[in-house]
Formats: structure tokens, C-alpha cells, sequence
């Protein structure tokens, strides 16, 4: 066969030998320039930009223009903190741990337009350092010298026109791209926040049945109301403000109650206090007050207090001095978040805003003013 392809090779003249040459020519340039491609762009998308194991990632560090940062630091394979202060949300850190491994190159970004990013990540963009926890000696079961490092900083800057993807430099690179997480739509940019509330959990209480040990709920303004829940091993013993034990009293209502304590979180912490509210909300006694003691033997306390729905109103008319408090939310102080003032909703402590003569069986249920 070998042989009859080049007895036809010879028969062609010249001519004909030399387009064959050429098209041979073309096809192993064609073929030369695939494979360049196909190299040149799965190196392009890789570019070592995610990372992929996301379990060695030890620290986050966010800055802004503003000069607002962020430091996000694992203390366990569970729990992260916020800026040495706080517990961190769960959610938020699974989700930009995620982020890391799953992002990856869109496209590059177009030469004409490259400048004007740059400079918008020089003026505008977030750095994102991601460090890890690694070994100075890992060979194979030998682990030795644990050390945190430097893994990749990034430059994040704005969303794309189509709002599909995010601009990000990272340092060692010489451009920025178009990054994304195929599949996602939407950007990446809002992930990498500086605004501290929005990072630390919300939880004002967390707690399984089994691990209260008593909760105790008074009330300054109607003492007689004020009563404590006991948990004796067999469920709750209902403690009135003389000190009786309540024979019997409404255990659905103790249930929704206690329930309340699984996850009971703030909204949001208050900024820009109206002096009229500090004036006249904050200088007396709280609405309510929440003692919780656990088994571990340690103590959390809540105090709430009303909120005004428009402060400025507050002198209008004696007759409407009631319809201007908020309906909806109330301020709260929490020992563990001893420096703020947060924003609770009533929907989040409808069920533990109550009186003890709620809970005594045929009682309506009408609770006090909050």
C-alpha cells in the first residue's frame, strides 16, 4: 500500500508535487496551532487562580479604600471569628471558602479596555488575602514545623456590565480577567464585604432544651409577673415571682417558649441613635430582662427595650404617644454583644415577651406592653 501511495507521489509533476507539499504544510500548521490553543487556554482558565483545598485556608483578610478590614480566623474546623471579636456567621464563611475553590476565568479582559480596569481596582477595588495553615516539612507521615502562610492575594474590584461576572487581579499576574463560578449567576464582588455586622453571626441565644439550665424573665415595671423556668431532668418546672412552684400550667405555650431559645437572632445592630430615644427610651427601666444559665454554668442576659417608630413625633400630641412606638421591632441589649445596641424583631421573641399569668392554664394570653 506503502509502496503505491509513493509510485502515485512520483507520478505528479512539479506542479502537483508542490501543492501537495503545501497543503501538507498547512495542515501540520493548522494542527500545530490547535494544539498551541488547546494548551495555551486550559493553562488561561487554570491560571491558578482557586484554591482547592479549602480546609488548609486558615485566615481571610478584607481591606477596603476606606480603610475598613476584615479578619476572618478559624479557631476550629467549626467555628470561625471575626475581627478577633466576634463569632463568625457559618454561612457567609462556608459560602466565600466555596468561592475560593469554585471560581475560575470567564475570559481575559480586552486590551482596550485593561487600563481602565486597572484602575478602577487601584481606586475602587477590595485586597483579599487568603493564608494557609500548612507544614515547613510534609514527606508523606512526617509533618513537621506548622506554619501559617501567605497562599494568593487578590484585587477584587467591580461587577461586569452583565452583571455575570467580577474583575480580579491576582498578585504575580500581570492582567485582570472576567471571573465567575460556572453555573452561578451573579457576581462575586458582594461576597467580599468590609462591613463587619454583615460577618459575624446574629445569634443571641442558641440553645438545645437539654443544655438550659434555667431561664429566668422579669419585668421592672410589673414585678408581681416576673417568673423562672427550672429544668429538673424531666422537662421544666414553672417558678412564679414568690418563689412557688406552679402546679400546673400551659406546656404548649412553655414549649413555643423554649423553642424560641434554639436560635433566637438580632436583625441588625443600631447605627445613629436619635438623642430624643436616648433620652427618654434608654435612661429607664428595660421592658424585659432575660437571665439564661446553662449547664456549663454560664450566664447570658437580654434586656429589651421599646423603640420609637418616629422619634421626631414624640412631643406631637400626648394622645398619640403610644401609637408611635415601632410595632414591629424593639431595641435589645445583649451581654454578648456588650458595646452595641441591636434591632430585634417581635417575630423573633413574640413567644418569650410574655408575663407569667401567659402561661397559667385557661389564661388569655394577653401580654404586656413591650
Amino acid at each position: 500500500m506503502k509502496k503505491l501511495r509513493l509510485t502515485k507521489f512520483k507520478s505528479l509533476n512539479r506542479k502537483q508535487k508542490n501543492l501537495a507539499g503545501l497543503i501538507l504544510i498547512a495542515v501540520i500548521a493548522i494542527i500545530v496551532c490547535l494544539i498551541y490553543f488547546l494548551v495555551n487556554n486550559t493553562t488561561t482558565i487554570k491560571q491558578n487562580l482557586q484554591i482547592e483545598n479549602i480546609n488548609d485556608i486558615s485566615k481571610i483578610i478584607i481591606k477596603d479604600k476606606d480603610n475598613r478590614t476584615i479578619i476572618l480566623e478559624k479557631k476550629d474546623n467549626d467555628s470561625w471569628t471575626v475581627n478577633k471579636k466576634f463569632e463568625a456567621n457559618k454561612v457567609l464563611i462556608s459560602t466565600v471558602l466555596e468561592t475560593f475553590k469554585d471560581m475560575r476565568i470567564r475570559e481575559p479582559i480586552p486590551k482596550a479596555a485593561r487600563n481602565n480596569v486597572v484602575k478602577d481596582l487601584a481606586t475602587m477595588g477590595k485586597t483579599v488575602e487568603v493564608y494557609t495553615m500548612g507544614y515547613a516539612i510534609n514527606i508523606g507521615s512526617i509533618k513537621l514545623f506548622k506554619k501559617e502562610k501567605l497562599e494568593k492575594t487578590y484585587y477584587v474590584g467591580t461587577e461586569t456590565p452583565d452583571e455575570m461576572g467580577t474583575f480580579i487581579l491576582k498578585k504575580g499576574d500581570n492582567t485582570p480577567y472576567i471571573v465567575h463560578i460556572p453555573n452561578f449567576r451573579g457576581y462575586l464582588s458582594s461576597r467580599f464585604s468590609t462591613i463587619e455586622d454583615l460577618w459575624r453571626t446574629h445569634n443571641v441565644f442558641k440553645y438545645k432544651q437539654s443544655e438550659i439550665e434555667s431561664i429566668k424573665v422579669e419585668l421592672p415595671n410589673d414585678a408581681k409577673e416576673n417568673y423562672t423556668l427550672v429544668n429538673n431532668g424531666n422537662g421544666f418546672s414553672f417558678i412564679t415571682s414568690d418563689g412557688k412552684t406552679l402546679p400546673a400550667f400551659d406546656t404548649n405555650k412553655v414549649l413555643a417558649f423554649l423553642s424560641s431559645f434554639v436560635e433566637m437572632n438580632y436583625e441588625r445592630v443600631a447605627k445613629n441613635i436619635p438623642q430624643v430615644e436616648k433620652d427618654t427610651i434608654f435612661t429607664k427601666a428595660p421592658s424585659f430582662i432575660i437571665t439564661l444559665n446553662d449547664k456549663k454554668g454560664k450566664t447570658e442576659t437580654l434586656k429589651t427595650f421599646v423603640k420609637l417608630s418616629d422619634p421626631t413625633s414624640i412631643a406631637k400630641d400626648d394622645k398619640d404617644f403610644y401609637q408611635i412606638f415601632d410595632v414591629n421591632r424593639c431595641y435589645a441589649l445583649s451581654s454578648r454583644y456588650a458595646t452595641d445596641t441591636l434591632i430585634m424583631q417581635f417575630f423573633n421573641l413574640d413567644n418569650v415577651l410574655k408575663p407569667a399569668s401567659y402561661f397559667y392554664i385557661g389564661a388569655e394570653g394577653i401580654p404586656l406592653p413591650r
